[in-house]
């Protein structure tokens, strides 16, 4: 008799744990999708709009050199500035137009989430018609607070029908 209650004790424990496992697991996937929905917006518009969102954002770095500058063939250049004052940055922005498919791309990233990536290698990836590789500039999450808030990029790649503009606030 009383080996049958342990056992029942023990089933108990394990399936409570499983439930709690489970409603962890339940709370981690809806706050990844929260996450994502609140920091990533899409939305089809067409070449005309794109435009208009673009030159409204770059509106705010007239006469500012982006640190990279791309280049054709991989002759990409990045400018090591370094701001005259130290600000922490809060968040990498991101705006990029899929002239292919008509898409254009927000993304918000809090600043505290890169400097927890491993390795700190900033990359943007090949997603939107831009050919950026941060490993081969060796361009790493350091470097942008270095040169603090201000424009990282402002590219086009007419071959692949992309543009991004990447700052940081």
């Amino acid at each position: 008799m009383a080996d049958t209650n342990k056992k029942r004790t023990w089933i108990a424990v394990v399936v409570a744990m499983l439930i709690i496992f489970f409603m962890v697991g339940v709370a981690l996937i809806g706050s990844a999708v929260f996450y994502v929905r609140r920091h990533i917006s899409t939305q089809f518009v067409d070449d005309q709009a794109a435009a208009v969102e673009f030159e409204r954002e770059r509106a705010r770095f007239t006469g500012q050199q982006p640190l990279i500058e791309l280049g054709d063939n991989h002759n990409d250049v990045v400018h090591h500035r370094v701001a005259g004052t130290h600000t922490e940055l809060q968040t990498l922005r991101v705006l990029a137009f899929d002239e292919r498919e008509g898409k254009l791309v927000r993304v918000s990233l809090p600043f505290w989430l890169l400097r927890v990536m491993p390795g700190k290698h900033f990359n943007i990836g090949n997603n939107h018609g831009i050919d950026f590789d941060a490993d081969r500039m060796h361009l790493t999450v350091d470097d942008l607070e270095r040169a603090g808030p201000g424009l990282i990029l402002d590219g086009r790649d007419s071959r692949k029908g992309g543009r991004v503009l990447v700052w940081t606030e």
